[in-house]
C-alpha cells in the first residue's frame, strides 16, 4: 500500500496564499509538492492565482541564493570584477564570474596546492612513476596540473631532483627507442632492396646472391645509385659470367670437358682414368 496523502485544509491554504502574495514559497509552510498539487487540482480558482505566484516566488528564491556572490565587487584575491577583468562562465549548471588576473597568474605560477598533494607526488616520483600519470587531466591518478607541478618543483628541492632523474631516464629510453626504430627501418629497407634486386635477375641465373652482393657493395661505396640499379643489372650479370664462365675453365681459355668422356671410339678408357693413373702411378 502507498503512503497516505494528507490533504491540505482550507485554513492552511488561506495562510499559504497570504504568504505567496508576500513572496514566500510552499516549502516554508512544510507542504510537499504532491499535497500541493492534489489541492490545486481540486480547487481550480485557488490554483489560478496560486500557480503564477509559486513560479515567480521560486525564481526569486533561486536568485537570492547567489545574491551574495553576485554582489561581490572583487575576487577572493582582491582583484576587481571590472568588465575587462571578468570572464563569465557559460555552463548552465555552474554559472559564475572568473577573474582574468587570477587565470594569468595560475597559468604562469600554477595553482596553490595542499600539503597532502605534494606528499602524494613525492611518493609517486620515488616509485619512478611517469610525470604525466598525475599531471594529465582526465586520468584516474590526476593530482595537479603540469603548471602546478612546475611550481612545486621550484619550491621543493627534493621533488625537483626526483623529477630530473625521471626525465633523464625517460629521455634515455626515448633515444634508445628512436635509434632502435632507425636500425630496424634500415634493416627492413635493406631486406626489401635485397629481394627487389634479386627479382630483377633472370629466373634461371644460378649465382643471384653473388650479383646482389656486388650491387650492394657498389651502393654502399657510392659507385652505383639506387635509381640506376634496374638499368645496370644486365651489366653486373655479364661481368659475373665473364669472371666465372660456365662453358670455359676458370683458368685459361679452353672449354670445359667431362672426366667421364671416352678418349677413343673403340675403347673404354676415359679422361678420368688418365688423370687417376697420372696422379697415382
Amino acid at each position: 500500500m502507498g503512503a497516505t496523502l494528507y490533504r491540505i485544509t482550507d485554513e492552511t491554504a488561506t495562510r499559504m496564499m497570504e504568504g505567496l502574495r508576500v513572496g514566500k514559497t510552499p516549502r516554508m509552510f512544510a507542504i510537499t509538492p504532491a499535497r500541493l498539487e492534489a489541492y490545486l487540482q481540486t480547487h481550480p480558482d485557488y490554483a489560478a492565482e496560486a500557480r503564477p505566484l509559486i513560479a515567480a516566488n521560486a525564481k526569486a528564491a533561486e536568485l537570492r541564493k547567489s545574491a551574495g556572490k553576485r554582489d561581490k565587487t572583487h575576487c577572493s584575491r582582491g582583484h576587481p570584477f571590472t568588465p575587462e577583468n571578468t570572464r563569465l562562465r557559460k555552463a548552465a549548471n555552474d554559472p559564475r564570474r572568473e577573474c582574468k588576473i587570477c587565470e594569468r597568474e595560475r597559468a604562469v605560477h600554477g595553482n596553490s596546492m595542499l600539503p597532502q598533494s605534494a606528499d602524494r607526488v613525492r611518493e609517486l616520483l620515488k616509485k619512478n612513476a611517469r610525470i604525466g600519470s598525475f599531471t594529465s587531466a582526465g586520468l584516474t591518478g590526476y593530482i595537479m596540473s603540469h603548471r602546478t607541478f612546475l611550481r612545486l618543483r621550484r619550491e621543493d628541492h627534493e621533488i625537483d631532483m626526483l623529477a630530473v632523474k625521471i626525465i633523464e631516464d625517460s629521455r634515455s629510453r626515448a633515444l634508445r627507442t628512436r635509434w632502435l626504430r632507425v636500425r630496424n627501418e634500415a634493416k627492413r629497407e635493406q631486406s626489401n632492396d635485397y629481394y627487389s634486386i634479386r627479382a630483377m635477375l633472370p629466373a634461371t641465373f644460378p649465382d643471384k646472391d653473388d650479383v646482389v652482393s656486388a650491387i650492394f657493395e657498389d651502393l654502399l661505396t657510392g659507385a652505383l645509385r639506387r635509381e640506376d640499379v634496374r638499368a645496370r643489372v644486365k651489366s653486373y650479370v655479364a661481368s659475373h659470367n665473364k669472371m666465372f664462365p660456365t662453358k670455359y675453365a676458370k683458368f685459361g681459355d679452353s672449354p670445359l670437358v667431362s672426366l667421364d668422356e671416352s678418349l677413343f671410339d673403340n675403347g673404354s678408357g676415359t679422361r678420368g682414368d688418365i688423370v687417376t693413373r697420372g696422379l697415382w702411378d
